[in-house]
């Protein structure tokens, strides 16, 4: 059986992803204007969080493709990035 980057092909898969990526930071955004409150946003709480939910599942799901595909994140690089934010929170006193 075909998978679905074998029916759709890689370059679409990637533009996929950076749909979903795009999506999922307008949510994160969205969110963040209702945390603040400084530019009110008409979204209520549980909008928000379902908006976040649902672009951080399609983006979850595109990931999985990306794996199929061959594309990995790599775990020494995660740790290394990881790293260097706790480093720049603890120089900032946070």
């Amino acid at each position: 059986m075909k998978t679905i980057v074998d029916r759709i092909g890689k370059p679409a898969l990637l533009e996929q992803t950076a749909e979903e990526c795009t999506e999922l930071a307008h949510a994160c955004l969205k969110e963040a204007r209702r945390l603040r409150g400084e530019n009110p946003t008409p979204k209520s709480t549980p909008e928000c969080w379902l908006a976040i939910s649902e672009e951080l599942t399609d983006l979850q799901i595109c990931i999985e493709m990306l794996e199929a595909a061959g594309y990995h994140g790599d775990p020494a690089i995660a740790d290394v990035k990881r790293q260097r934010m706790v480093q720049r929170l603890d120089e900032a006193g946070k």
